[in-house]
C-alpha cells in the first residue's frame, strides 16, 4: 500500500464512523446530511482526486474505490451522493491537457472546496448517457439550455452543475457538457426525492428553463453515438466507484450480521446462533460474493491505472462496465444472506440492517442498468457491434 493510500483509507473510515451516528436519522427523516458534506470539505475528501498542487489529496482510481468502500459502511447515502461529485472530477483530472481554465476549475474544487453536481439522467432517456433530451441552442456568444434532469444527487450542496445537453443543429449530431453555476437564472431545483432507499441523497429534479450561459461554459463536445475515450474514462471512474460503494454497503451488512450472530442466544440454545451451520453457510456466501466483487473492481482499477490506453472501443467499455454489473448484483445477494442471518430483527428500524437492505437495491439502477449491461457484455463477447441493426 502506498504512503498516500495509508492516509486516505483511514480518513474515509474515520468519516464513516462519524456519519454512521446520523445515518438512521437522516434516512427516517428523508433529510439531507449537510453536516456530512461540511465535514468532508473540512477533511479534504471533496477534493480526494484533485492534484495536490491544486489543494487536493491526489488520489487515483484505486484510492477512490477503497475510500468509497469505507465511506459507504458509515452512510451509504452520503457515499453515493459524494460519488456523483467525485467520479467526474477523476475523469477530468485524468484527461487534463494543462489549459488555464482547467487549473482554475481544479483550484475551485481543491482550494475553494466547491461541489460539482450532475445534470445527466433525464425522464425521457433514463441513464442513457449517449443522447440527451435537454437541448442547447447557440445564440451568438452564448448557449441557451432547456430541459429537465432527474436524480440530481447532492443537490442542496452543489455549487457547479454539469449539464449534459444535445447541441441543436449540430452536424454530425453532438452533445456537450456545460458548467452552470448555482443561482443562474432559469435553473431551479424541484424537490421530488422520496425514495425507498438512499433517502438522504436529495436526488431532486433539476429544471433548466431558458438558461443562458457563455460559450466558454461548454466543458467538452463530442459526437453522439460512437464509444470514445471520454466515454470509457467516465464509465471507468463511475462504474468502479459505484461498484465499491455498494460493496461497502454489503460489508456493513456483513459486519452487522456477524456481530448479531455472535450475541444472539435463543433460550433453548447453549450457544449464540453463530454456531448454527445455516448461519455459517449464509455468512460464507456473503463473504465469497464480496471477495469476488473486490477482486474484480480493484483488479480492473489497477489495470486501468497501469495502461488505460488498452481500454478502447466497445471491448474497453465492457471491461469497465463489468465490475459495476457484478458488484451491485453481488451486493444485493450478500445483503440478502445477511438478512437471512438476522431474521425478523432485520426488519426493525432500530437496527441498520433494514436500511442496508433498502439502500443496496439502488445499485443495479445506476448506468448501465442490468439489461443494458448484459446487452453490452453479450454483444462484445459474441463480436456484435452496438450499432448493428436490426438491434434484435
Amino acid at each position: 500500500m502506498s504512503e498516500r493510500r495509508e492516509k486516505l483509507v483511514p480518513l474515509a473510515a474515520e468519516l464513516a464512523a462519524d456519519f454512521a451516528t446520523r445515518a438512521g436519522e437522516h434516512d427516517r427523516d428523508n433529510s439531507f446530511p449537510a453536516e456530512n458534506v461540511q465535514k468532508m470539505k473540512d477533511a479534504g475528501y471533496t477534493a480526494l482526486l484533485i492534484p495536490e498542487k491544486h489543494g487536493g489529496l491526489g488520489g487515483d482510481l484505486e484510492d477512490f474505490a477503497l475510500c468509497q468502500e469505507q465511506l459507504a459502511q458509515g452512510c451509504a447515502a452520503t457515499a453515493i451522493a459524494i460519488n456523483m461529485h467525485l467520479f467526474g472530477i477523476g475523469s477530468m483530472v485524468e484527461r487534463a491537457t494543462g489549459r488555464p481554465e482547467e487549473s482554475f476549475f481544479f483550484d475551485a474544487i481543491g482550494r475553494a472546496k466547491q461541489i460539482l453536481g450532475g445534470g445527466i439522467s433525464e425522464p425521457e432517456t433514463g441513464g442513457d448517457w449517449g443522447y440527451f433530451a435537454t437541448r442547447a441552442r447557440r445564440d451568438g456568444a452564448t448557449y441557451i439550455l432547456n430541459g429537465r434532469k432527474t436524480f440530481t444527487s447532492l443537490s442542496p450542496a452543489i455549487d457547479l452543475f454539469m449539464v449534459m445537453a444535445t447541441i441543436e443543429d449540430s452536424n454530425p449530431l453532438s452533445a456537450a457538457t456545460f458548467v452552470v453555476p448555482r443561482g443562474t437564472p432559469g435553473l431551479e431545483l424541484i424537490e421530488t426525492w422520496d425514495a425507498m432507499g438512499m433517502r438522504a441523497t436529495a436526488s431532486h429534479d433539476l429544471l433548466i428553463k431558458d438558461v443562458r450561459v457563455p460559450a466558454i461554459a461548454m466543458a467538452e463536445q463530442r459526437p453522439v453515438g460512437p464509444v470514445n475515450e471520454h466515454a470509457i474514462s467516465l464509465f471507468s471512474w463511475f462504474g468502479i466507484s459505484v461498484a465499491a460503494t455498494y460493496t461497502g454497503v454489503a460489508i456493513a451488512a456483513l459486519n452487522f450480521a456477524k456481530e448479531f450472530a455472535g450475541r444472539l442466544k435463543p433460550l433453548a440454545m447453549p450457544r449464540p446462533i453463530k454456531y448454527l451451520p445455516g448461519v455459517q453457510f449464509a455468512i460464507a456466501e456473503a463473504e465469497a460474493l464480496i471477495a469476488q466483487s473486490r477482486a474484480l473492481y480493484l483488479g480492473v482499477a489497477a489495470d486501468y491505472i497501469r495502461d488505460r490506453n488498452s481500454f478502447t472501443g466497445e471491448a474497453g467499455l465492457a471491461r469497465v462496465v463489468m465490475p459495476k454489473y457484478v458488484a451491485t448484483n453481488n451486493a444485493i445477494r450478500a445483503v440478502d444472506y445477511c438478512m437471512e442471518v438476522v431474521g425478523a430483527h432485520g426488519m426493525l428500524k432500530k437496527f441498520p440492517m433494514e436500511r442496508y437492505f433498502r439502500d443496496v437495491r439502488a445499485g443495479v439502477n445506476h448506468p448501465l442498468s442490468n439489461a443494458r449491461a448484459r446487452e453490452l457484455l453479450g454483444k462484445v463477447a459474441m463480436g456484435i457491434g452496438l450499432a448493428e441493426t436490426p438491434r434484435w
